[in-house]
């Protein structure tokens, strides 16, 4: 079984070292962009018997909406198996537990 990593600090996801608000329309960096342009595209690469981790090295901010959107956003986009497999690397254990929340209640909701 297989690992496959997205790392937040590679030059074309840069921008979101510092993550900016929960929907495009408030401004730039959201977590609803991240999710539609690099977190949904790359769970649908993620092959069958893949494990993901999601590594937030170098990354400065980590805001609520902005983790909410991304993650429980992305089980709202039918992504639920696939993100709640997800393993979180360089992120403070709280935000990890957070992230772990918003995927939990979208799922509940489901």
């Amino acid at each position: 079984m297989e690992n496959n990593v997205l790392k937040i600090a590679e030059e074309e996801m840069r921008k979101y070292l510092y993550q900016g608000p929960r929907f495009k329309s408030l401004g730039p960096n959201s977590g609803e962009e991240f999710r539609d342009d690099v977190l949904l595209p790359w769970l649908k690469r993620l092959g069958p018997d893949e494990k993901g981790t999601v590594d937030f090295a170098e990354t400065k901010m980590y805001s609520p909406s902005f983790l909410e959107e991304a993650f429980g956003g992305a089980v709202r986009k039918g992504f639920g198996p696939q993100i709640s497999k997800l393993k979180f690397e360089h992120i403070d254990g709280f935000y990890a537990k957070q992230i772990t929340q918003y995927i939990n209640e979208a799922l509940k909701k489901q």
